[in-house]
Order: C-alpha cells, then sequence, then structure tokens
C-alpha cells in the first residue's frame, strides 16, 4: 500500500471486528513509517492512530504499540499514552521506543509499577538520570534488570545508591558481580554484604588486583571486628584490642572505623595500644582540649591527613546519640559523616571532599538499608 486515502482510512477505522483493527494497524503503521504518505494522509494517518491507540481492546492497543516501537517520531502525545497504559500494551514502547525524553521516562518511572520499571531499566541505553529515579523507586527486580544492563549509564554515585538500597538482594549481587565497571567502594560495600559464593565471584573479577582483594577481606574483617566490639562490655574490648594488636590487626581504618560507628570503647583501646599508652593515660589526653588528642593520634601512628575528621568525628561523636540497635546504625554513621563534614569545612574548606573520601571509605557499616 503506497498511499491511503481519507475514505481508505474511515473505512479501516470503522471495521467492526478487532482482528480487522489490528490489521489496519499494520498496514498504516508501516506505511506512515515509510514516510511515503502525502502530508494530508499522514495527517489523516495520525489521526487514525491516536483513535487505534484509544480502542476498547487490549489486543487493538498491544498491536499499536508492538508497531510503533521502532517508529523513530510519533505524534505527539502518543507515546506517552500508550506509556501509561496497561503494562501489556506500555512494555514494548517503553523497552525499545526511542521517542522518550529522559524526563517523560523518570516521569513514568515515578508514577507507575514494576513491569514499566523494568522495561525502562532494561531500554538499549538510560542515562545516569533515569537509572538514579529507578534505583529510588524500583524494587529488587527493577535494581538487578538496571544493574545487569550494560547500556545503563550509571555514574560512581547512583551504582553506589544502588548497592544502599538494594544490595542484600543475591540477583542485584550477581548481576553487579557481572557489570564491566563497578567503583572501588561499591565493591568493598559489596562485598561485605554478599554471600560466600558472590565474594568468590568478586575476586574472580579481571579487574580485581592482588591489593584489592587483600583490601576487600581486611575491610570485610573491621566491620566484623567492629560490629561484634559494640555489644561488648569494656572488659571485652580492652582485649579485643590486646589481641589485634598482638596479631598485627589493630590498623588506622579499623580504629577510625570504630569511632565513626559509636564505639569509643575501640576507639580508646584502640589508639591506646598502637600508642603503647595505658588507657587511662590515653582518655585523659584524648579528651583533653589542648592538644592531647593530636600527640596519641601521632604518637599512635595513624594518618595525618585524617587528623582534622577524625577530631571533629570525636566531637561529633560526644554530642550524637546512638541507642546501639541494628536499625540504627546506619543513622549515625550517615548523621556523624554529615556533621563531620560540617565541621571540617568550617576548619579548612580546601581539604574538606579529599578528608570526606577518605573518612567515608574508612566508615562503610555493614547496614546498609534505606533509612527512612
Amino acid at each position: 500500500m503506497s498511499e491511503l486515502s481519507k475514505e481508505d482510512l474511515e473505512r479501516l477505522a470503522a471495521d467492526p471486528s478487532a482482528q480487522g483493527r489490528v490489521a489496519a494497524i499494520g498496514k498504516v503503521a508501516s506505511t506512515w513509517k515509510a514516510g511515503s504518505l502525502t502530508a494530508a494522509a499522514r495527517v489523516e494517518a495520525e489521526k487514525l492512530l491516536r483513535v487505534l491507540a484509544e480502542d476498547a481492546v487490549v489486543a487493538v492497543r498491544k498491536a499499536l504499540s508492538d508497531h510503533l516501537k521502532d517508529a523513530s517520531l510519533l505524534p505527539a502525545g502518543l507515546a506517552m499514552k500508550l506509556a501509561r497504559d496497561i503494562d501489556q500494551v506500555a512494555t514494548p514502547m517503553l523497552l525499545e521506543s526511542e521517542a522518550f525524553s529522559d524526563e517523560d521516562l523518570m516521569e513514568i518511572v515515578a508514577s507507575q509499577g514494576q513491569a514499566k520499571q523494568v522495561a525502562i531499566a532494561g531500554r538499549k541505553s538510560v542515562s545516569d538520570a533515569v537509572a538514579a529515579k529507578l534505583v529510588e523507586h524500583g524494587d529488587e527486580k527493577v535494581a538487578a534488570t538496571l544493574a545487569g544492563n550494560a547500556g545503563a549509564r550509571m555514574s560512581d554515585a547512583t551504582v553506589e545508591r544502588l548497592v544502599d538500597r538494594h544490595g542484600k538482594s543475591d540477583a542485584v549481587q550477581t548481576k553487579l558481580v557481572a557489570r564491566r565497571s563497578v567503583p572501588l567502594r561499591v565493591l568493598e560495600k559489596l562485598y561485605n554484604l554478599a554471600s560466600e559464593r558472590i565474594r568468590e565471584r568478586l575476586l574472580e573479577r579481571p579487574d580485581m588486583t592482588s591489593e584489592m582483594a587483600a583490601d576487600l577481606a581486611m575491610h570485610a574483617r573491621e566491620i566484623a571486628t567492629v560490629d561484634s566490639s559494640m555489644s561488648s562490655q569494656e572488659e571485652d574490648v580492652a582485649r579485643l584490642a590486646t589481641h589485634l594488636h598482638s596479631t598485627g590487626r589493630l590498623d588506622p581504618g579499623l580504629v577510625i572505623r570504630a569511632l565513626c560507628m559509636g564505639d569509643l570503647f575501640l576507639f580508646e583501646h584502640g589508639l591506646a595500644k598502637r600508642a603503647n599508652i595505658p588507657i587511662e593515660r590515653a582518655r585523659q589526653l584524648i579528651y583533653d582540649p589542648v592538644g592531647g588528642l593530636k600527640y596519641v593520634y601521632e604518637r599512635a601512628y595513624m594518618p595525618l591527613d585524617l587528623y582534622p575528621a577524625v577530631r571533629a568525628a570525636l566531637e561529633v561523636a560526644l554530642e550524637t546519640s546512638y541507642d546501639g540497635g541494628p536499625a540504627d546504625r546506619e543513622r549515625y554513621r550517615r548523621r556523624m559523616i554529615e556533621r563531620v563534614l560540617t565541621k571540617v569545612e568550617d576548619a579548612d574548606p580546601d581539604t574538606a571532599d579529599y578528608l570526606l573520601a577518605r573518612l567515608s571509605t574508612l566508615t562503610q557499616s555493614l547496614a546498609h538499608q534505606p533509612v527512612a
């Protein structure tokens, strides 16, 4: 069919059988996409496409979506009309059509359900803005689809947020492990959350160096250590610090992680052991307002570049309540980092971002659950 007259279109639209209207869609859509219609016939064809998008029969609207999903240009509003239809009609368009802007897709993600979100997450190309919206509004299945989509251009921040919200999901972990590019901080979080099977696959990634693998294992041990210490009496923490020091595992990252998770006992005993100072004297110095903390910190061979952030973290720890419950752990860490950043920015704006990045890397916790 090289041309469609107005009479042809009216006759096709008036066909009483759904089967006839489905067949009409194929004829009209293929001719319209071929670009062989006159201007007048094109206008009439587009009117018919809009009429068919309102058809009461799902099979007709589904056929319209299937035929138009690869169209380079669509009549204004038609793509969104089909995208807001039931899942059976909408998903072919949302998965393949290039007629949507990022704003269109984000609106659908925010207002529609899982099936449509999954379709958008599986598109050939997904921008970071759309991916971020999917992470915030989608469930585990949406996150797994996005993580497994090589065409999803996610920033480091978006991938990290994906792990924060959905990282406990085995499906998400499996997809992220196979993803070509994953930031080191995300790999660390993933390693801390993952099962032994997933951890083994992480260590087999082609971009995983032996140094990175050792760091991941070390950070996982630190988190487990701090997690157990937080529910212990001080005498038990003191014995733990002694044991860690004697085995060479009382490293700066563990001590700083303890501080930023609200475990002041392990922070105090850790500094005291590393500085070879009795705990009573170490406490006097740590809380001495005139340079005592810096003396203990330097004597303990802690990273000097992080001292301003650690000093701020100690101030915040003394001001911020922590109820000790697992659900509060991630809230506490986030409050801690936010308030430390404020203090560090006030003290030294030039190094705030650097200090925050270093401190945050050292203080990832087990509890990567959404905060209400």
